[in-house]
């Protein structure tokens, strides 16, 4: 197929929260759910977790808990790529230990113009002429402890500049995407204007605005970001001309009134999506 008429599918995974294997009947669920999803919907080009694969307090072993999951994605041939979230590292293992556990998959995503500051790790996808950037967005605010009103990290102004630096060669031609776990500031702007989905809790951005948003809009390639964290929202809306999207959450080991499912996601000269639920 010409790449001009080539749809790329991606299918987001968000919020997993798996504890310590021996899996308990709510992990053992989500991994049954996913399994009979991917038996019938396997004709992705990405799968693309964003974050919180895991009760990080409760883990005691990384493999133990993370193995299962990968082996059920290895079962296909699409790509795999990973991001984190706050609760990942909640845990004596650090974020280098967690990253490390992605040798377990057998079909990893090539990642170009990776760098790794603050401990986060930022890099970008290529699916055919379309570009994916994923942010690490980190977990806890730097000043939390400061009697500071910012529960949750923004984006590193480094990773900010990792974008301008990794997305150089792009324009407002291009039709590309980006991962991160914790929502940017603006979605809360973005919810004032029409959305499709649900919004059941308020939007756990971080406060401090540290600029990514500026830069997305003033590259002009990224067309739509896509979130998790937030258990109770799944909606897509729009602010300034960008997608501000949220995955749907998938683990069943945490709270939520939202069915369990995906967020499949269609690149091409444009961009639609569509909640899957188990």
């Amino acid at each position: 197929m010409p790449e001009e008429n080539r749809v790329y599918k991606i299918c987001q995974l968000t919020d997993l929260h798996f504890g310590q294997a021996p899996f308990n009947e709510k992990d053992c669920q989500t991994l049954k759910k996913l399994d009979t999803f991917f038996k019938k919907h396997h004709s992705y080009d990405l799968v693309m977790i964003t974050g919180d694969l895991m009760w990080g307090k409760q883990v005691i072993s990384l493999e133990a808990t993370l193995a299962p999951l990968y082996n059920l994605l290895n079962q296909y041939d699409f790509l795999v790529a990973v991001t984190y979230g706050n609760h990942d590292t909640e845990s004596s293992f650090n974020i280098t230990n967690v990253r490390d556990t992605e040798s377990l998959i057998a079909h990893p995503a090539l990642k170009l113009n990776s760098r790794i500051m603050d401990n986060r790790e930022c890099y970008s996808l290529l699916l055919g002429s379309h570009a994916v950037y994923v942010w690490d967005s980190g977990a806890y605010s730097h000043w939390l402890k400061a009697n500071s009103q910012d529960l949750y990290a923004a984006i590193e102004p480094e990773e900010v500049q990792w974008f301008l630096d990794a997305s150089a060669s792009r324009s407002s031609e291009n039709v590309d995407v980006g991962f991160l776990h914790i929502p940017l500031p603006e979605y809360h702007q973005a919810i004032q204007n029409k959305f499709d989905g649900i919004k059941g809790e308020e939007i756990c951005s971080p406060i401090t605005n540290s600029g990514l948003f500026y830069a997305l809009r003033r590259q002009g390639n990224v067309k739509a970001v896509f979130a998790g964290h937030d258990h109770y929202n799944n909606f897509d809306s729009v602010f300034q001309g960008i997608g501000l999207n949220y995955g749907n959450v998938t683990g069943y080991n945490c709270d939520s009134n939202l069915s369990r499912g995906v967020k499949e996601i269609l690149i091409s000269d444009k961009i639609t999506t569509e909640i899957i639920t188990f």
